[in-house]
């Protein structure tokens, strides 16, 4: 009990400070919004009057990867990993690899720097002589970077079982553009993971078994500004409101693939605190030496979960039949005694929350569905007409 009562005391702490600087909405939102809702909800409430809800336990998940899964997956599979090079997805990868080991599994790996990360696919090499990496060295904030890589996999492949993106970073600054004109923090959360789903569905739909896992800010989701969707207006752009617009963006633009592509089975996951360098890689000066030094830390080593725990759940999410859709569900991964199957969105997306469990966004999804949605479809549709 005393570790609960120090997390809830650390973030009292935290979110005290924010509000204290709330007249900065450049870094006070930003530390605000990357408490989970759920625990910016508890931080008032009494040790007795906690919530109580159930969480997959890790141990369960671990032990489904490591002996159910490598008996399910099938031989030759292809998975495209976008964000992988670090934290989460380079977790996730490494698991799979592990899982695969013997049945030449294919891995396409999309990344900033090939030199940066040669000692990781030469471990993954050594891991397992019968699969097959090749990096393509691509930046994931430019959508033309992401037209290339996907072009170069299809180019190559008849199919593709897994696409996992895990791309996207915290800017610090306020908007900036990239030279397509996009902010390079939505991009990497919305728009290039939305483009490399769609170059990659006709890949996708010849697979007995597609799965598109994305880690994100599944479950979420928040009011749009309908008439600023990328928030290019003077004003309109925060930090907080960008994580919010990109995860409510992509979670309607899936649950779109998913209607007009029923047997991929969609995920978009929500980690919750991982310690990765998600907080601090966008930010420089004062802002940047306090994330780093001090806030980082605190919150890695008090609130957040590992990257290696994360990555197992992620595994999870992208090969158990927990989280797959009906018609394809017994070439998965079979459910773990005492779990129950995943709970869809209304629009067929796995929304999953930090705890494993199905994430409820259906009072902010429900009023979006119909010309709210049409509209950032359009909006999308729009962006890959002036870049590409």
């Amino acid at each position: 009990m005393g570790k609960v009562v120090g997390k809830l005391d650390y973030l009292n702490t935290l979110i005290a400070a924010t509000e204290k600087y709330d007249a900065s909405p450049s870094t006070t939102s930003t530390l605000f919004f990357i408490i989970p809702s759920h625990l910016q909800q508890v931080k008032s409430l009494p040790i007795n009057q906690l919530p109580i809800n159930t969480m997959v336990s890790i141990t369960t998940i671990q032990s489904s990867n490591a002996t159910a899964l490598p008996a399910s997956l099938p031989n030759g599979l292809v998975a495209v990993f976008i964000g992988a090079t670090s934290g989460i997805g380079h977790s996730t990868l490494k698991q799979l690899v592990n899982a695969a080991k013997g049945k030449s599994p294919r891995f396409y790996i999309v990344g900033r720097s090939a030199t940066a990360s040669a000692a990781f696919v030469q471990e993954l090499r050594n891991n397992d002589a019968s699969a097959t990496f090749e990096f393509i060295e691509r930046d994931a904030s430019l959508l033309r970077d992401i037209d290339h890589a996907t072009k170069f996999i299809k180019e190559r492949e008849e199919k593709v079982d897994l696409l996992f993106t895990s791309t996207g970073f915290i800017s610090f600054e306020g908007r900036i553009e990239t030279t397509e004109g996009l902010d390079p923090s939505m991009t990497t959360r919305f728009y290039s993971r939305a483009l490399a789903i769609q170059q990659l569905l006709p890949l996708l739909n010849k697979s007995q078994n597609p799965h598109v896992t994305n880690v994100g800010a599944g479950g979420q989701e928040d009011a749009l500004l309908m008439d600023d969707l990328d928030l290019a207006k003077p004003g309109n752009y925060s930090i907080a409101r960008a994580a919010v617009h990109s995860a409510t963006m992509f979670t309607i633009v899936l649950e779109k693939f998913a209607q007009e592509n029923p047997k991929i089975s969609f995920v978009h996951s929500f980690p919750g605190l991982t310690a990765t360098r998600i907080m601090y890689r966008g930010s420089s000066g004062i802002v940047g030496f306090l994330l780093k030094r001090i806030i980082a830390p605190l919150i890695n080593t008090f609130v957040s979960s590992s990257v290696e725990e994360v990555g197992a759940r992620s595994l999870f999410y992208a090969t158990n039949a927990r989280y797959t859709v009906d018609a394809t569900a017994p070439l998965s991964t079979p459910i773990p005694d005492g779990l129950d199957k995943a709970v869809q969105s209304k629009g067929g997306v796995f929304l999953v929350d930090p705890k494993s469990e199905s994430a409820d966004s259906e009072k902010v999804l429900g009023p979006l569905r119909g010309h709210d949605a049409s509209r950032v479809s359009e909006h999308l549709r729009e962006i890959f007409s002036r870049v590409l």
